[in-house]
């Protein structure tokens, strides 16, 4: 019975954490909207908004394609770490891998070909709101062209596949990871691990996109500090909000 008790417990304090999560990372999008129009101006914050969701979303779907395609042998094959628990759970498949290839980074691609295609009156939109200065953090066009089709043609084909492969598997990586100090703080699969389990994949996914910058800083452009900041609050604020809200409006039983 204390068990059960114990169980129950544990699910409304999650409850709470979900709901109060929800509220603080909602005010953080807010206050992140309002310095950033301050110090600069509102249109800065939606080309900010626009280059974090171009350069995270391979991670994104990669992330999302790996429940599709998972399933079958886990990747610890059952094993045990040093500690007795399982090193990654069997949540975590080798089929799982196959995600990225299969769905993340296809999709990544053609919607970077549509921008491709769509770039020149894209273009012309933006130079409009650069000459009559509505851009002081982004006013450079060649910030644009970067994230939205990797640079010059025809080099940036290369560009976005090696940004893409980058951010697919980081995303990869970042799971894994997740899902080993998930095991190694004894949380058991399905519970929450706030703030680590919606943040892991995003967190290695930028390490990876960030790596070709330093070797190849003429082709590649290092995400700045703006971005990260708003990707770190972005990546768990959409996950936990909308958990949240199907919870309190009773499309889902728990807000995780």
């Amino acid at each position: 019975m204390s068990i059960e008790n114990n169980f129950k417990d544990t699910e409304k304090n999650n409850k709470k954490i979900a709901i109060i999560l929800a509220i603080v990372f909602a005010i953080l999008i807010l206050a992140n909207f309002l310095i950033i129009s301050f110090i600069f101006n509102w249109a800065d914050w939606v080309a900010l908004l626009i280059f974090s969701l171009l350069i995270i979303v391979p991670a994104y779907i990669s992330n999302a394609s790996m429940v599709i395609t998972g399933g079958g042998k886990p990747i610890d094959g059952g094993r045990n770490f040093r500690d007795g628990r399982r090193i990654l759970g069997d949540h975590k498949t080798w089929k799982g891998l196959k995600g990225p290839l299969y769905i993340g980074i296809p999709i990544s691609f053609c919607l970077f070909l549509l921008f491709n295609g769509l770039w020149v009156p894209i273009q012309e939109v933006i130079e409009d709101a650069a000459t009559s200065g509505q851009y002081a953090l982004y006013n450079d066009i060649r910030v644009f062209e970067y994230y939205f089709i990797g640079g010059e043609f025809p080099i940036n084909f290369l560009v976005l596949i090696i940004r893409i492969v980058l951010a697919a598997y980081g995303a990869v990586l970042g799971d894994l990871l997740g899902s080993f100090l998930k095991r190694r703080f004894d949380i058991k699969s399905g519970a929450p691990f706030w703030i680590v389990d919606q943040l892991d994949f995003a967190l290695v996914a930028l390490i990876f996109i960030s790596i070709p910058g330093f070797i190849a800083p003429n082709l590649f452009l290092l995400p700045d500090i703006f971005i990260i900041i708003f990707l770190i609050i972005l990546t768990p604020a959409v996950s936990i909000i909308a958990n949240t809200v199907a919870y309190v409006t009773g499309l889902k039983d728990v807000p995780w």
